[in-house]
C-alpha cells in the first residue's frame, strides 16, 4: 500500500490480498483486534531474537493457517516457510509504525483497488477490511476462501478474482 501510494498515480490498478495495514486498527480504537496482531508480532520478534525460527514459523503458520497448519505441512515445506518468515521480523516494524490515517488511504490509492477478504478470517483482518469499505468505498471488494494464506493454499480461488479485476 505505502509503495503504490508513493508512486504518484502512476499505478493504475492494485489488488490487495487481505490487507494488513494493523496500525489502522489502533488509529479506529479496534483495540481487540490489534492486540491480536501485536500478540502475533511479539511471537515473531520474541522468537527471532533467540533465532528460534522454526518457533516462530509454526506460531505464525497456525495463526494465519488454522490450527494444525504447521503439523500438517510437509517437511519440505516447513524448511522453506521457515526462510520466508525471517523477512517478518522487520516487517512488523514498518506496519506498525506507519502513520498515514485511514482516509488518507481513499485518496492516495488508485481508485481502481480490489481487496479481497475471506469473511472467516482471523479478526484483525475483518475489521481492517471493515475499515477500508467504509472509508473506500469506491474499490471493489470481493469475499473469497481460503484465508490469510489462499494466495499460496487455494491460487484456484485468488488467481481467477485478481486476473478478472486486472482484465476488465
Amino acid at each position: 500500500m505505502k509503495l503504490a501510494a508513493r508512486q504518484n498515480g502512476r499505478i493504475a490498478k492494485l489488488a490487495l490480498l487481505e490487507a494488513n495495514p494493523f496500525h489502522l486498527l489502533a488509529q479506529a480504537g479496534k483495540m481487540d483486534g490489534f492486540a491480536e496482531g501485536i500478540k502475533l508480532r511479539d511471537i515473531i520478534k520474541e522468537s527471532g531474537a533467540c533465532g528460534e525460527w522454526v518457533v516462530a514459523a509454526e506460531r505464525f503458520a497456525d495463526y494465519w493457517g488454522g490450527e494444525n497448519t504447521w503439523r500438517d505441512m510437509p517437511q519440505d515445506r516447513r524448511v522453506t516457510f521457515t526462510e520466508a518468515i525471517k523477512p517478518n521480523f522487520h516487517e512488523w516494524d514498518a506496519m506498525l509504525n506507519e502513520t498515514t490515517p485511514l482516509e488518507e488511504w481513499a485518496t492516495v490509492l488508485p481508485t481502481s483497488t480490489l481487496a479481497v477478504c475471506d469473511p472467516g478470517t482471523v479478526l484483525p483482518i475483518r475489521q481492517i477490511d471493515d475499515l477500508l469499505r467504509a472509508t473506500c468505498p469506491g474499490w471493489t471488494y470481493v469475499a473469497s476462501s481460503g484465508g490469510h494464506m489462499a494466495p499460496l493454499s487455494h491460487p484456484d480461488v485468488i488467481n481467477p478474482i485478481v486476473t478478472d479485476f486486472l482484465r476488465r
